[in-house]
């Protein structure tokens, strides 16, 4: 006796749902989000270029560094800008769903400057460590201030904007880091000054690359999981919720939901109905992707539907 399921199959079923609310939102945090960076990149430019001369002018590896990790902080500002730009233009036949990943791609490259940016930083630690190098505190201690209060200033900017947005989060995450080192420059000036201790110069500029490589790394791998195409939600909750939801819900299989750019996520799924149930496909699909839609925030959705039939056993070709 072999028992064969047999299966009556609906069309594949595409709808998209769209969060007029949230489309709204996205528009003005756009405009504000540019704003926002542009005043950022200004500020930062301008003490990045402070930094790295005084710097060099008074000898202070540690503050050479921070002046680097500003310039990959102006330099993550002016990309993520420029993501955020072209993030606007509308979607081709080419390019379906426009250019949202740009944003996800400004990160990742923003990621991968602070991290190459460290190796030199250590490599002059250690040389500076072997050999102590004399270097101007006052002028240190000053410019470490004067970047401090930008890095309030900017993260306060950066603050008011959408911060939860992977781009905008990179550069505050720069600001933040860039925040730390200013304090630690400031406090091993004034040691300096006063003890002569020419090494904590190399040491604070080692311990200011350990917190850039650790936010440079997070940084990296929220990109990369994004750009391959990792699921920001969990499925299995999704397929628990929408069959404890639905009750002419059988199955739910080939299950994937990834991400575009912030917040804009996109599901795929081949759901079995239940055979006794009675509503139309269109219906089916409008309430799922409803649901999808309030519960996960998933506006982009496409579901295959199959309409299960009951068992049939076949005995010697004959079926019953």
């Amino acid at each position: 006796m072999v028992a064969r399921l047999e299966h009556h199959h609906m069309p594949l079923v595409r709808q998209h749902v769209s969060l007029h609310g949230h489309a709204h939102h996205h528009t003005h945090d756009a405009k504000t989000d540019q704003k926002a960076l542009k005043l950022s990149l200004g500020i930062t430019f301008s003490v990045m270029i402070a930094e790295i001369a005084c710097g060099l002018y008074a000898n202070s590896l540690a503050l050479v560094s921070d002046g680097i990790h500003m310039f990959t902080h102006a330099f993550a500002l002016a990309l993520s800008l420029f993501a955020m730009i072209i993030a606007t233009k509308k979607a081709t036949k080419e390019k379906s769903f426009g250019y949202f990943r740009a944003e996800i791609l400004a990160a990742l490259i923003n990621g991968l400057s602070i991290a190459f940016s460290v190796v030199w930083i250590v490599y002059e630690a250690i040389e500076r460590l072997a050999t102590p190098q004399r270097i101007l505190s006052e002028v240190t201690l000053g410019v470490a201030v004067l970047g401090l209060l930008v890095n309030i200033v900017t993260g306060w900017i950066l603050y008011k904007a959408d911060h939860d947005n992977l781009n905008i989060k990179s550069a505050f995450l720069h600001m933040l880091t860039d925040a730390l080192s200013s304090v630690a420059i400031i406090l091993g000036a004034i040691v300096i000054y006063y003890t002569q201790w020419y090494s904590l110069d190399a040491l604070i500029a080692l311990l200011v690359s350990l917190a850039i490589v650790r936010w440079a790394w997070s940084l990296i791998k929220d990109a990369s999981h994004t750009l391959l195409e990792g699921s920001p939600l969990d499925t299995a909750l999704i397929e628990k919720a929408l069959l404890e939801h639905f009750t002419f819900i059988a199955g739910i299989e080939d299950i994937h939901c990834w991400e575009i750019s912030h917040r804009y996520y996109c599901f795929t799924a081949h759901i079995r109905i239940k055979s006794w149930t009675k509503a139309s496909s269109n219906d089916m699909i409008h309430t799922i992707n409803l649901f999808l839609v309030k519960s996960f925030e998933i506006a982009h959705s496409t579901i295959q539907l199959e309409v299960e039939t009951p068992v049939s056993f076949r005995i010697n070709d004959k079926c019953y």
